[in-house]
């Protein structure tokens, strides 16, 4: 199975999802808070540990539902339960796999529409994965601090790598949300797991009786 590999080649962005655009735009000057004794950069590298763990077993919930209910148009903000997630996997493709590597958008195909079942959800997911954490392992105080260029029609932006890592945490969030949302529209328990049981299930966070 073959994964991303970043490409030394520059370009323009002419393809992006303008709700991104519009989010980065609103938000650009208000990035969460770190957390509690950790540093911006740890903080980063902790929530993206914290959504790779959560976003499988997001995969595995959906792994239990009928092929019908998977893929049935639901009226949310991408048509089915499996083309949400997948948006989302788009979204990481685009800002890291292209954009952060300075690789032109002009070769980017949505896995959105393309890919209609979990074991090939599944496949991309695990390729996207480790590409993201990859990068953002090898993040120092300094790599954080850079920034890049893109167009989009006919608009010039500047975007820092912190920014677009914030913007990423939060677009993975609110359609995790509308998963929550459709999963009990069907009677059925998300995979809901906060940061506290996130800690306990990888053994950080334990009783002390």
């Amino acid at each position: 199975m073959g994964g991303y590999r970043a490409v030394a080649t520059v370009g323009d962005s002419q393809n992006l999802f303008q709700t991104d655009l519009r989010i980065i735009s609103n938000k650009i000057t208000k990035m969460p808070a770190k957390l509690e004794g950790k540093s911006d950069l740890e903080s980063i590298k902790e929530i993206y540990r914290y959504n790779s763990y959560v976003r499988k077993k997001y995969l595995k919930a959906l792994e239990m539902l009928p092929k019908e209910e998977l893929v049935r148009d639901r009226g949310g903000s991408y048509p089915s339960m499996l083309d949400i997630f997948v948006h989302v996997l788009d979204a990481y493709r685009q800002w890291f796999v292209f954009l952060l590597q300075g690789v032109s958008m002009e070769g980017f195909e949505d896995l959105m529409g393309k890919v209609r079942s979990l074991e090939k959800a599944m496949e991309e997911e695990k390729k996207v994965d480790t590409f993201v954490m990859n990068f953002v392992d090898r993040l120092d105080d300094e790599k954080i601090e850079g920034s890049f260029e893109t167009s989009f029609g006919k608009d010039r932006w500047r975007f820092t790598i912190r920014q677009v890592l914030w913007h990423m945490v939060e677009e993975e969030l609110q359609h995790r949300g509308e998963l929550n949302a459709l999963f009990w529209q069907l009677n059925i328990d998300p995979p809901i797991t906060d940061w506290m049981d996130w800690k306990v299930e990888t053994g950080e966070l334990r009783k002390l009786t």
